[in-house]
């Protein structure tokens, strides 16, 4: 069932503009059920102490991390987000399917892509999903707002990009899905997600929505958390290159 959410979800039309912008936004996505379970196992884990600041300057939010391996069991406390974590997790194969059946359009209608869209489109074809995942939680008590300031997710500047387990490094990301857990999310709260468009084109902002699910090239694009009054949560996988998570 979670493959064949994210295969309805990643459309070609969804495909084309995730490798010519960078990124691309998905609605309603996940049924109500596996978004509900998941937000009342979010809360439980940030409840029972749980959730943990990486204290890193510049972001606010504290995390969980979850093993795609030993998802928690449908019978346990956090039962609910094994549907959510394995959607997101389904995007790996949907985008591997979707880009492969791209390529061969591209090739039959010799469509042209810019060099970025063409390395994008390339490297869906053998993206592999996570063997974690991670939910955030920014709080929404801060005076000045919970926020984590403009980065990218795989920076070939980053020193500790090369850091960690092979599948783990941050210079593996190929694509960030990350799936809000927000009911009745309002632009009075702040809290978007800014992605800066390439080229200095401008930016856009992207509301956490309820069910919304947002993948991004992990190389190309800088975003950030804006300031949010209101408690935000997120679920992000990051999804590897190649089949051991190697660039």
């Amino acid at each position: 069932l979670a493959l064949e959410l994210a295969l309805a979800a990643v459309s070609p039309s969804a495909v084309d503009d995730l490798c010519r912008d960078g990124f691309v936004v998905l609605d309603d996505v996940a049924p109500p059920e596996t978004l509900l379970a998941a937000r009342a196992s979010a809360e439980h884990l940030r409840a029972d102490g749980k959730m943990r600041h990486v204290g890193q300057e510049g972001r606010d939010d504290a995390v969980a991390v979850l093993d795609a391996s030993s998802l928690p069991s449908s019978r346990s406390r956090y039962g609910g987000l094994a549907g959510a974590a394995a959607l997101t997790l389904a995007f790996a194969e949907a985008l591997r399917v979707r880009s492969a059946e791209t390529a061969l359009l591209t090739n039959k209608k010799k469509t042209k892509r810019t060099p970025r869209a063409a390395r994008t489109l390339d490297r869906l074809r053998g993206v592999q999903p996570p063997s974690r995942l991670m939910l955030a939680h920014y709080p929404g008590d801060k005076d000045a707002g919970a926020r984590y300031v403009p980065h990218l997710d795989n920076d070939p500047e980053d020193p500790g990009s090369a850091d960690g387990a092979p599948g783990l490094r941050a210079r593996a990301r190929a694509v960030t899905a990350i799936l809000y857990l927000n009911p009745d999310w309002e632009e009075a709260h702040g809290g978007c997600l800014r992605v800066q468009l390439e080229d200095e084109k401008g930016e856009v902002d992207v509301a956490p929505a309820w069910g919304r699910v947002v993948l991004f090239d992990s190389r190309r694009i800088t975003h950030e958390v804006r300031p949010t009054s209101f408690g935000r949560w997120a679920l992000t996988a990051w999804i590897n290159d190649g089949p051991d998570g190697a660039p």
